[in-house]
């Protein structure tokens, strides 16, 4: 029995004499300067895909008018808090835009082209002591700067009840919204539609299922959820992990055939009337439909599913379109096209 022991104890000695190495130690900073790089990464992607995403929802909230036509105040403009940021992050921010960052404050990291206009820089510094900012129509809301500058500025007006997005950093290609008037886009769906008027296709979509109150039958599932921020449901702070992992939950709820037609239209319809290419609609379907895979994978096709009758039908939309007919009349034609079967 000893014998055996030494052989085995001999054999496990052996085999870690023979062991391979994987290659030269790293260090703990070594390690730290590779997170910081991949932060930089990060943040490139995630304030570039932010950039547009932005910019295209407001351009076509710009032009949407709800059947009430009230008027409602627009800001927008997105802030992080810098209490939530480590000393990683902290570096990745300046090795990515050579912002140096205080303890304190809000970093604006979007703000949309009204307000740019009016002065409002991406990468301002708001003061702590900046609060809620309760937007009006017509009525001057003031920002406060870290530098002590004020900047002045009525809300941006527009026709139909303001939505707030959110970028999700995730692999996983998507898009979807939730009640309370909000849409999420993940990283990957930025990467996946470098065009705008591809991507403004995926959004008015999206906010096509939103404006005509296709979340209503789903609001018996939906949640509460909080995203700290400066400005209530313009300047949102940085978003916990179980906020976006609940309103992940929710994208993958289906809509029924008749809404996901509808969004279809009305989503086209909105792009068309902010002047993007709605052309552009057939290649973003079959661009997203090459790029994901046919499994039962979660993700944006797995809830709009690409069929031929659908894709035939957003090319004959984009004729109706630009002959200016109504949803209406569109849906007139089809049944006149399908008539429905006769009883024998």
């Amino acid at each position: 029995m000893r014998y055996l022991k030494r052989c085995i104890v001999v054999f496990a000695l052996l085999l870690t004499a023979c062991a391979t190495v994987t290659g030269p130690p790293v260090s703990k900073e070594e390690q730290r300067l590779a997170r910081v790089e991949i932060l930089e990464r990060k943040i490139r992607t995630y304030l570039a895909c932010q950039q547009r995403v932005g910019d295209i929802m407001t351009r076509i909230l710009e032009h949407i008018k709800d059947p009430s036509g009230k008027s409602y105040p627009y800001v927008g403009i997105k802030a992080v808090n810098l209490e939530g940021l480590d000393k990683d992050e902290r570096e990745a921010f300046y090795r990515a835009e050579k912002v140096i960052l205080p303890k304190r404050g809000y970093l604006i990291v979007y703000v949309p082209p009204y307000y740019r206009h009016h002065g409002v820089k991406v990468f301002d510094i708001l003061d702590p002591k900046q609060g809620n900012v309760s937007a009006k129509v017509g009525k001057p809301f003031t920002l406060l700067l870290m530098n002590g500058k004020k900047i002045k500025v009525k809300p941006e007006t527009i026709k139909t009840t303001p939505v707030c997005f959110h970028i999700v950093d995730s692999m996983v290609i998507n898009a979807w919204v939730t009640p309370g008037n909000n849409l999420y886009v993940t990283t990957a769906m930025c990467r996946t539609l470098p065009d705008d008027d591809e991507l403004a296709i995926v959004i008015g979509h999206e906010l096509g299922h939103l404006k005509r109150g296709h979340l209503k039958k789903r609001e018996a599932l939906s949640f509460v959820y909080g995203i700290l921020g400066v400005v209530a449901s313009s300047l949102g702070g940085r978003p916990g992990y179980e906020a976006y992992r609940t309103a992940a939950s929710f994208a993958f709820l289906k809509f029924s055939r008749d809404q996901e037609r509808e969004a279809d239209f009305f989503g086209m319809m909105f792009a068309y009337q902010a002047g993007y290419d709605v052309k552009k609609a057939v290649d973003a379907w079959l661009r997203l439909a090459t790029v994901l895979p046919e499994s039962g994978r979660k993700s944006y096709l797995s809830d709009h599913p690409l069929t031929s009758e659908r894709l035939a039908r957003m090319k004959k939309i984009v004729e109706m379109l630009k002959e200016g007919k109504t949803f209406k009349e569109i849906m007139k034609e089809e049944k006149q096209e399908t008539p429905e079967k006769t009883k024998g």
